[in-house]
């Protein structure tokens, strides 16, 4: 797993050293004295060995982190000293984007740019749904990719696009075992089987149409809320690259959102990272 020397990363608490012990997490700098230490517990991005550094960032402030005596795992946290710096600071903790602004991240063939076996990949060519819920779900938005959805929509929306997902998965794969199971003893075809068969098709051209809507929808709110202008096909890119390259668009959007340099990506989790991995949407 690659680690970027220049990756920073976000505390998940404060607390304060007056020589007995611990304050408990969020006590305001300003009621201490001025004697009192600050101490940040920052997760450990990955296995780290004794003496390795990275980078943390809180309250505006970077500052390095070396691991201590025995080294980390990855998830596990390290108390360090932090300065704050600012009066009345409460421990809050500050995810830190690595997210650019401006332009992607990537390219849109840049699919195997985290590995040929990495669950980005697989599940943008197998199953395109639940890659495209992960990248939803931090994005929180709701399973019809609209904004402003209640907590309760925007948690809802992997499991939604998940199961949409499997249904599509099983109606394409079954489609062809339909003319051996529905036919006559002569080996004709029954009637109920061009019913069906007219059914299924119908049911697999609105998956598909839902899920080119999803995508464009989806790659139209992240080029708006990270300013990244369109380049080609101007007035209808997110729709070209929704409709011409589905599996591509989904794997680029998922990469932009989450920190599969840093984090070991997950094939079925809502947000496809550990669940120690912070948010950075």
């Amino acid at each position: 797993m690659r680690r970027p020397s220049s990756q920073k990363y976000a505390p998940v608490s404060i607390s304060h050293d007056q020589g007995e012990g611990f304050i408990a997490t969020g006590t305001p700098v300003g009621t201490l004295s001025p004697e009192s230490n600050s101490y940040l517990e920052v997760v450990a991005p990955a296995k780290l060995s004794e003496g390795e550094t990275f980078e943390a960032q809180a309250n505006g402030k970077t500052f390095t982190v070396k691991v201590p005596m025995g080294g980390v795992q990855e998830g596990e946290k390290i108390s360090v000293p932090f300065d704050s710096g600012v009066s009345g600071y409460p421990g809050v903790s500050v995810p830190c984007s690595s997210i650019p602004v401006g332009h992607w991240k990537d390219g849109l063939c840049a699919c195997c740019g985290l590995g040929c076996f990495h669950p980005v990949l697989w599940n943008a060519w197998c199953c395109p749904f639940i890659l495209l819920g992960q990248v939803m779900y931090r994005l929180k938005l709701t399973w019809l990719a609209n904004q402003g959805g209640s907590a309760a929509e925007t948690a809802a929306t992997f499991r939604i696009l998940f199961w949409i997902g499997i249904v599509s998965w099983v109606i394409s794969f079954s489609l062809p075992y339909l003319p051996h199971v529905l036919t006559y003893d002569e080996g004709q075809l029954s009637d109920g089987y061009f019913f069906l068969y007219f059914m299924v098709n119908a049911v697999i051209l609105v998956i598909a149409v839902l899920r080119i809507v999803l995508i464009c929808k989806t790659r139209a709110h992240i080029r708006k809320k990270y300013q990244i202008p369109a380049q080609q096909c101007i007035c209808c890119e997110d729709f070209c690259c929704a409709f011409w390259f589905s599996c591509c668009t989904a794997a680029q959007m998922a990469r932009h959102t989450g920190e599969y340099d840093v984090y070991q990506g997950m094939c079925y989790s809502e947000t496809g990272l550990p669940p120690h991995a912070p948010s950075i949407v």
